[in-house]
């Protein structure tokens, strides 16, 4: 296990076999949290970060305008829920299709 220094302000330099292993890049987010003594950075994934395949993309997307059509007359924050939840099952589906490959 790598030993990293923390340097001022609080930066750290992540090792470039986990930057490479999770194609991490200057500029890239992580969802950082506390589980008991731990330190847990998780990349933040964005559709565009990912690169997803254009079918991938497209199936997103019906799933957005259907959710949209669907609950035009739903309370804002139901559909952020829904849509978040859309979010989730292509991630899924291209954590999928990654694997398979």
């Amino acid at each position: 296990m790598p030993v990293i220094k923390i340097l001022r302000n609080g930066q750290l330099t992540l090792p470039a076999k986990f930057r490479e292993t999770l194609e991490l890049k200057q500029g890239d987010l992580l969802n950082a949290g506390l589980e008991e003594d731990k330190i847990i950075l998780k990349p933040v994934t964005t559709i565009e970060r990912k690169r997803v395949k254009d079918k991938t993309r497209e199936r997103f997307f019906e799933l957005i305008d259907k959710t949209w059509d669907k609950n035009k007359d739903t309370d804002p924050k139901e559909v952020e829920r829904i849509v978040n939840e859309a979010i989730e099952e292509v991630r899924r589906e291209e954590t999928t299709a990654e694997t398979k490959e």
